[in-house]
């Protein structure tokens, strides 16, 4: 006599209620995901500023730089290097850059200078954006240079 195969038992896993994400913690998740975001779309917006900045500095500087070796290459008596009253401060605007300098002569009983004819230079660099910061050089000039 043959025995019949007994029939597979199949068990039950009890059903607990954890097989996904209750709505609560859907939304928990997605404010903390929201946080990060726009903590990382402000500090992209800094950066950006900031390379703005950045930039208006560098070119700044170089206006700077070209406008007082202009300066320095000029003749003693040329007309940007006057010091009267009514010409000081000298003005000039390349692109969006207004470029101002001041030429003074030291006192005559200034014992540093004394005998000696310079011309002393101060140069600033400025723009109307907020974001740019002046640059101002200095020089001496001398009679001989």
């Amino acid at each position: 006599m043959r025995n019949a195969p007994k029939a597979k038992q199949r068990t039950q896993i009890p059903v607990t209620g954890s097989a996904g994400f209750t709505m609560v913690e859907v939304l928990i998740a997605l404010a903390v995901f929201s946080m990060g975001i726009l903590a990382v779309f402000a500090m992209q917006i800094t950066a950006i500023n900031q390379n703005s900045a950045a930039r208006m500095q560098s070119e700044a500087t170089g206006v700077a730089v070209h406008t007082m070796e202009r300066l320095i290459s000029a003749p003693y008596d040329h007309e940007d290097l006057n010091e009267d009253a009514a010409d000081n401060p000298h003005e000039q605007t390349i692109g969006p850059y207004r470029v101002q300098w001041n030429v003074t002569t030291p006192a005559l009983n200034d014992p540093v200078y004394s005998g000696i004819p310079v011309k002393m230079i101060a140069l600033t660099v400025d723009s109307g954006n907020p974001n740019a910061q002046p640059v101002t050089l200095s020089f001496i000039k001398g009679q001989g240079l």
